[in-house]
């Protein structure tokens, strides 16, 4: 394992550099400020009854940074801005990877104890990601803005790189998220505008209901037919793992990135046979890691956060720029959907993390006093339809 030191240093460095930000930020939102520190703070508080309390208190003010810098970015950028700076990095990211593959570098191979081959044959990829399933991961999420903010040329050329990177990754996850994409882009552009928000849930909570049931009676036939295992890679062994913490200590929680820290989580890694020669590091679902870490108070926290940006994004789409809400709302899916099999929130490094929040306050400031520009929610319809036209 390598020296973290930089690493470290380079985290310090940019929470300091975003308290100063915080100090002498020209645009605040002081409801939307006091959410952050209070997410922040809470997190960081778990510490005092954490039973790992240095990886509580340091990482816990690592995910606090993360919150402030979003907060910090959605006061100076608007949605529009904020999910084409998010197609830039995932683009140039999955460009590199695939140049330093193309090199032989191999840091950007991914290391799996199984020796699964990718999708292509090929040994599978993580690029600049930290693991081949974040990799694909990433890859369906610029899948999705690549064919709701770009058009012709770009959005082919976009499209098919992404595709090309989630299949290289071999990552099963990355390979289910894309199809959901490349289906639910399409489909949301048809209902989205013309089913409120009310009526679609109406419809689709039973739908919902019934296709949930109807995966659970097929699961084991159909992963064994694509050659997978049932236990999703011994995940939902895990998961009960999970279950039996959170009932242990469901209010407050373990303490933030506590629970795999203390000899508590040495014991799911002797007796699930699938993480052989691999040190299990959380939970590989959000929802249960999150209510280990931090109780059912923090898990509520999450289901707020992700409710009310998903439902924001809905309305962007229908009463704002359309193809920055349809973009956010497609992010939104895809992280509702991936959330249940990866651990993506509260994480302090977790780039999704990140991005959650800074969507989250975006959409929040634009409900409550937007930005004048050309991404502006409550624009004038003249505005809107001049640009319609362009």
């Amino acid at each position: 394992m390598g020296d973290n030191t930089v690493f470290s240093i380079s985290w310090i460095l940019l929470h300091l550099l975003a308290v100063v930000m915080l100090a002498t930020a020209r645009r605040r939102d002081s409801l939307l400020l006091l959410v952050a520190a209070g997410i922040g703070l809470y997190i960081v508080l778990s510490a005092a009854w954490s039973v790992a309390v240095t990886e509580s208190l340091v990482h816990g003010a690592m995910a606090a940074g993360n919150i402030a810098v979003a907060y910090l970015l959605a006061m100076e950028k608007t949605p529009g801005q904020i999910v084409r700076l998010f197609l830039r990095v995932l683009l140039v990211l999955t460009i590199a990877g695939l140049a330093a593959a193309a090199v032989g570098y191999g840091q950007v191979l991914d290391y799996d104890p199984h020796a699964r081959e990718n999708f292509l044959g090929g040994e599978r990829l993580r690029g600049f990601f930290p693991h081949n399933i974040m990799a694909g991961f990433y890859g369906a999420i610029g899948l999705a803005l690549a064919l709701t903010l770009l058009r012709g040329l770009r959005r082919a050329s976009a499209a098919a790189l992404f595709a090309l990177w989630v299949l290289l990754t071999g990552s099963a996850t990355g390979l289910a998220l894309k199809l959901l994409a490349a289906a639910a882009v399409p489909a949301a552009r048809l209902l989205v505008p013309r089913v409120s928000g009310t009526a679609l849930l109406v419809v689709a909570g039973p739908a919902g209901l019934a296709l949930g049931l109807l995966t659970w009676h097929v699961w084991e036939p159909m992963v064994q037919l694509l050659g997978r295992d049932p236990t999703m890679t011994g995940r939902t062994v895990l998961w009960e793992w999970g279950m039996d913490a959170i009932a242990e200590r469901p209010v407050g929680g373990w303490g933030f990135n506590a629970y795999f820290h203390s000899g508590y989580g040495a014991e799911p890694s002797l007796y699930v046979p699938e993480f052989n020669n691999y040190e299990i590091a959380h939970f590989h679902n959000s929802f249960i890691q999150t209510a280990v870490d931090l109780g059912i108070v923090g898990l509520l926290i999450l289901l707020a956060v992700l409710s009310c940006a998903t439902c924001w994004a809905y309305l962007y789409v229908r009463g704002a720029d359309r193809r920055t809400g349809m973009a956010l709302l497609m992010v939104m899916v895809i992280f509702a959907v991936a959330s249940p099999t990866e651990f993506l929130f509260f994480n302090y490094n977790q780039f999704a993390m990140f991005a959650l929040f800074t969507i989250f306050f975006a959409l929040a400031r634009a409900r409550r006093g937007p930005h004048r520009d050309s991404d502006n929610a409550l624009g004038s319809p003249r505005r809107r339809r001049h640009r319609s036209l362009r």
